[in-house]
């Protein structure tokens, strides 16, 4: 019976040592990356600085994008940048402020609480932080951290602009984001006021909101559910390249090309292509590769010059399909 008793204690005791062997190894595994990067560029100075840049563990080729726009401005700049997860299911977030670091670029993907916990300890500790797209629930700090960016009210300006070009009255008008676009995502009420300054009075209706996971294939289902049970439905806009492609697939299948315009987001070959072909009405771009470039930029100069832009917006790209 004593033995039994002892049980829970034992358990106890095991999943603290695992914790802790975790937290150890997050922290070496970041604390060491300069040392890394100093033995694997031997022929050139070792870097000025350590930066991390903290990203959801997805294979979104937006993150992509941006890790490559960092690795671009790091070497331009001396400076070593190391990929990191965030998530509430990791760690190296969470103890950033031990590991030695000289800077942070973050892309917020955890609760508001624990974003500014974390956010707090690095600010304790002298780290500087950039956060890209959209921060853990707006300006935390006073001031507010830099950001870098899309103007997310602006992209919905320049969407609702191309549907002013192209869409006939009445306008019904559905906007679908998607998990794998979470800086517009999070942003939602930001897009539809940009969308309403640019159409005003021409909505015939209320904008409706749908949404899409990270499956790729999301958009076929929603737009086949969409245009099936609100035939009144005549203009579909989208917040991810996948998306786009699947819904056009659903819209020519049902014989609704012209009927229903689509306003997409990408610049892919198969989304020029069905531009010149006039299926598509035109599309947004944003270009997160620039935003990890940048973000790198001002994180280098909050460190070599004590000071940097507080706001980069990186800029919303128009294409216009075939009239």
């Amino acid at each position: 019976m004593r033995y039994l008793n002892n049980i829970p204690r034992a358990l106890a005791l095991l999943f603290g040592a695992l914790f802790l062997v975790s937290l150890v190894v997050s922290i070496g595994t970041i604390a060491s990356l300069p040392q890394f990067f100093e033995t694997e560029i031997a022929d050139t100075a070792p870097p000025e600085y350590h930066f991390s840049l903290f990203l959801p563990e997805t294979s979104s080729l937006f993150f992509s994008e941006v890790e490559a726009g960092a690795r671009a401005a790091a070497a331009e700049s001396g400076v070593a940048v190391s990929l990191h997860p965030i998530g509430s299911d990791t760690l190296d977030f969470r103890v950033a402020r031990y590991s030695g670091i000289d800077g942070a670029i973050i892309f917020s993907a955890v609760p508001e609480s624990e974003a500014r916990q974390v956010l707090d300890q690095l600010e304790q500790a002298r780290i500087p932080v950039v956060v890209i797209e959209h921060g853990p629930g707006g300006p935390i700090t006073d001031p507010p951290l830099p950001f870098v960016g899309t103007n997310n009210f602006d992209l919905g300006r320049r969407i609702g602009e191309l549907v002013a070009e192209t869409a006939v009255d009445p306008m019904h008008l559905t906007i679908v984001y998607s998990e794998k676009s979470p800086g517009i995502q999070s942003e939602k009420d930001l897009v539809e006021l940009g969308i309403i300054s640019a159409l005003g009075p021409r909505l015939a209706s209320p904008m409706t909101r749908r949404a899409t996971g990270l499956n790729p294939l999301d958009a076929k289902s929603l737009t086949d559910q969409i245009l099936r049970t609100d035939p009144q439905t005549n203009i579909l806009v989208f917040t991810d390249a996948n998306d786009t492609l699947a819904a056009v697939q659903i819209v020519i299948d049902l014989n609704l090309v012209g009927r229903v315009q689509i306003v997409g987001f990408g610049a892919g070959d198969e989304i020029r292509d069905y531009l010149d072909r006039g299926i598509i009405s035109g599309t947004v771009v944003v270009n997160p590769r620039k935003i990890g470039f940048n973000a790198v930029k001002v994180l280098a100069g909050l460190r070599r010059d004590g000071f940097s832009a507080g706001y980069v917006d990186t800029g919303v790209e128009v294409l216009r399909g075939r009239r």
